[in-house]
C-alpha cells in the first residue's frame, strides 16, 4: 500500500485504574452498561486494553499518524467528566498524535452542556461516542439538541453509535437509524458521524431510496467483526469515498480468533486489499477526517 496519511477516527482509551480492573472500576462508578460490554460476567470479552504509551507504539508500528479518542456513552455525567480529563491531559502530552472527543450525558441536562463547553475550551474538538438507548434519552430530547447546537457552533463533529438492525445483541442496543437521518436534516450545519458503517446505512441507504443528508458521515469501526471486506466497495458505491472515515475501534480485538493484543495492522491490511483506488483509500484513511476537524485542532496544526 502506497504511503498516505492515516488518521483513525474511532478508538477508545481508559486510565490504568479502569483498565486494570474494569469490572470493579465500572461497578464502583455505577457504569453497568460499560461493564457488560467490556467485562461481562461468565463469558469471554474481546475488549483489549492499552495506555497512551502502548497506543503510540502501536500507531508507529502501523504508520498511523493520529487517532481520535472517543468518549464512551457513559450513564453518569460524572464519568463523562472524568474521561474528558484523561483525554485533555493525553492530548496535551501528545498534541500531534492524539485527538480528543468529549464524552457527554445529555440526560444530565444543563450540567452536560456546561461540561461540554468546558471540554471543548480545554482542547477537545468533537463530541461522542453517543448512544441514546444506553444513556436514557431520545434524539428529540431538548438537551441532546442543545449538545448538537453547541457542537455545530464550534465546528465540532459528533459521533453516534449505530447498530445494524440485522445484527445480534452483541452489537449493542438497537438504534433508530431513521431518527439519525432526521437529526442530520434538522441540523444541516452539524457534522454527524455514524459509527460502524451507520448500522448499514452507508451501503444499504434508506428504504425509500431517497438520498442521505450530506452532513452525515460513516466510520468503519469494528468492521471485521460485522462485515467482510466487500463492504468497502458497496459503501463507496452508495455514499462515495468522501463520506467514509477509517476507524479501527482500537483496542477492541476485531480479529479475536487470531489477535491476542491490540494491533492496527491487520485491519489496515484488509483495507489495502479491499479493491479501493489510491484516491479512495487516501480519502477514507485520512483526508476526510482532516477535512472535518476544526481548523487549528487537526494533528500537526497549532493547538488553539
Amino acid at each position: 500500500m502506497e504511503p498516505t496519511e492515516i488518521l483513525d477516527a474511532h478508538i477508545h482509551l481508559y486510565a490504568p485504574e479502569a483498565a486494570s480492573d474494569p469490572r470493579g472500576w465500572g461497578l464502583a462508578h455505577r457504569e453497568g452498561g460499560w461493564v457488560e460490554c467490556v467485562a461481562p460476567a461468565g463469558r469471554r470479552s474481546i475488549q483489549g486494553w492499552s495506555d497512551p504509551g502502548a497506543l503510540i507504539a502501536d500507531m508507529d508500528a502501523a504508520g498511523v499518524s493520529a487517532c481520535v479518542m472517543l468518549g464512551w456513552y457513559w450513564q453518569s455525567q460524572d464519568t463523562c467528566e472524568l474521561q474528558n480529563g484523561w483525554y485533555r491531559d493525553w492530548v496535551r502530552m501528545h498534541p500531534d498524535r492524539l485527538i480528543g472527543f468529549a464524552a457527554v450525558q445529555p440526560a444530565a441536562g444543563r450540567r452536560s452542556v456546561e461540561a461540554l463547553e468546558r471540554a471543548l475550551d480545554s482542547g477537545l474538538c468533537g463530541v461522542g461516542e453517543l448512544l441514546p438507548q444506553a444513556q436514557g434519552y431520545s434524539l428529540e430530547d431538548p438537551w441532546l439538541r442543545r449538545v448538537v447546537e453547541v457542537a455545530a457552533g464550534r465546528r465540532a463533529p459528533l459521533t453516534f453509535h449505530a447498530t445494524d438492525p440485522g445484527a445480534g445483541p452483541a452489537a449493542g442496543p438497537k438504534t433508530p437509524l431513521d431518527a439519525y437521518v432526521r437529526l442530520a436534516r434538522d441540523y444541516p450545519e452539524a457534522t454527524l458521524i455514524l459509527a460502524h458503517w451507520g448500522g448499514g446505512l452507508a451501503f444499504s441507504g434508506l428504504a425509500g431510496g431517497e438520498p442521505l443528508p450530506g452532513n452525515l458521515y460513516f466510520d468503519t469501526a469494528a468492521s471485521p467483526l460485522l462485515y467482510d471486506s466487500g463492504v468497502f466497495r458497496k459503501a463507496v458505491h452508495r455514499v462515495g469515498a468522501g463520506r467514509i472515515l477509517y476507524g479501527s475501534d482500537y483496542p477492541l480485538l476485531v480479529y479475536p480468533r487470531t489477535s491476542k493484543k491490540p494491533d492496527f495492522r491487520p485491519f489496515l491490511a484488509e483495507i489495502g486489499d479491499a479493491g479501493l483506488s489510491p484516491a479512495e483509500r487516501g480519502q477514507i484513511l485520512g483526508a476526510n477526517l482532516r477535512r472535518l476537524l476544526p481548523e487549528g485542532l487537526a494533528p500537526g496544526r497549532k493547538r488553539v
